[in-house]
């Protein structure tokens, strides 16, 4: 049996992203990402509310998973400014500098009037006058999520 394809104006879905956001902007990131995951239900042919997952998954301060959503969305749209932007910025996190600068430039030359390409143009602004993600508050805290182990506490029996 088929799944429901559901048919929702693209100023509904527009709104709902918006409502996303406003999660994302109050750190309600478990809500967030269900609202990103509804849409990407209902707008399966679009790599937006992907990206959209991804950026959630970034303001938690799991770079690695974030880039898994970018690359997926990728996959969706391989011409999109957005994913390859945020994808960029969340390498530059996990110190793939190289990577990240690729990536960037690529957003950047893609949508060279548009906000994806601007926040490339910026972000590899920053990086050429020295810019490292340890400049960010609580990088360290996040880094940690990156490990494994992270957080699990260990016990020593003597």
């Amino acid at each position: 049996m088929g799944g429901l394809m559901i048919t929702i104006d693209r100023k509904h879905l527009a709104l709902m992203m918006e409502c996303g956001y406003i999660l994302v902007g109050l750190q309600r990131f478990p809500q967030a990402r269900e609202v990103f995951e509804g849409i990407a239900a209902m707008a399966a042919e679009s790599e937006v509310p992907i990206v959209a997952i991804g950026s959630v998954s970034f303001c938690e301060g799991k770079f690695k998973e974030a880039v898994r959503h970018y690359e997926k969305a990728l996959k969706m749209n391989p011409q999109s400014p957005f994913a390859r932007a945020y994808l960029g910025e969340a390498l530059f996190f996990l110190g793939e500098t190289d990577r990240a600068i690729q990536e960037l430039t690529a957003a950047a030359q893609a949508d060279a009037q548009g906000k994806a390409g601007g926040f490339a143009k910026a972000l590899l602004d920053a990086i050429a006058q020295g810019f490292t993600p340890r400049m960010v508050s609580g990088v360290e805290d996040m880094e940690q999520l990156q490990r494994p182990n992270a957080g699990k506490e260990t016990s020593h029996v003597s």
